[in-house]
């Protein structure tokens, strides 16, 4: 319950991060869309703070998508072969779930440590321009 539920923070969360959310135009980082930054009225130290936490996730989020990236490749190459160990297959996989995990977890890490740098309306009103953003692309 509890993984279900941060991983669906991190999917809300991050949907709001990958998109500018505003008028079509796409911005990696919310808190640098000019429109973003109005609706929260998000300071220079509030934007100097969450880039800084960005930053300092970034390698380390990079990193482990490649890492999982490579693990899933290795395990399709497994899978390829015509006898294949259900063994390895399984403690490839195993590894694999462990490393998401662990990703999600940095992820969501990653975006507590912005939460805490917004106010509650900030963080509200950042709630309302997701989903905004989220009805018009469906």
């Amino acid at each position: 319950m509890r993984a279900s539920l941060a991983f669906t923070a991190v999917l809300c969360l991050i949907s709001a991060s990958a998109f500018g959310l505003m008028s079509g135009e796409i911005h990696y980082k919310w808190w640098k869309n000019p429109e973003i930054i109005k609706q929260l009225a998000l300071t220079d130290t509030q934007i100097d703070a969450i880039e800084g936490i960005f930053d300092s996730y970034r390698q380390q989020i990079v990193n482990s998508q490649k890492e999982l990236k490579k693990e899933e490749t290795h395990l399709l190459d497994i899978l390829r072969q015509p006898k294949c160990s259900s063994d390895e297959v399984m403690e490839i996989t195993d590894h694999i779930e462990y490393m998401r995990a662990n990703l999600t977890r940095i992820k969501v890490e990653m975006l507590l440590k912005i939460k805490n740098v917004l106010t509650s309306d900030q963080e509200a009103t950042l709630h309302s321009i997701r989903e905004n953003y989220r009805r018009r692309s469906h």
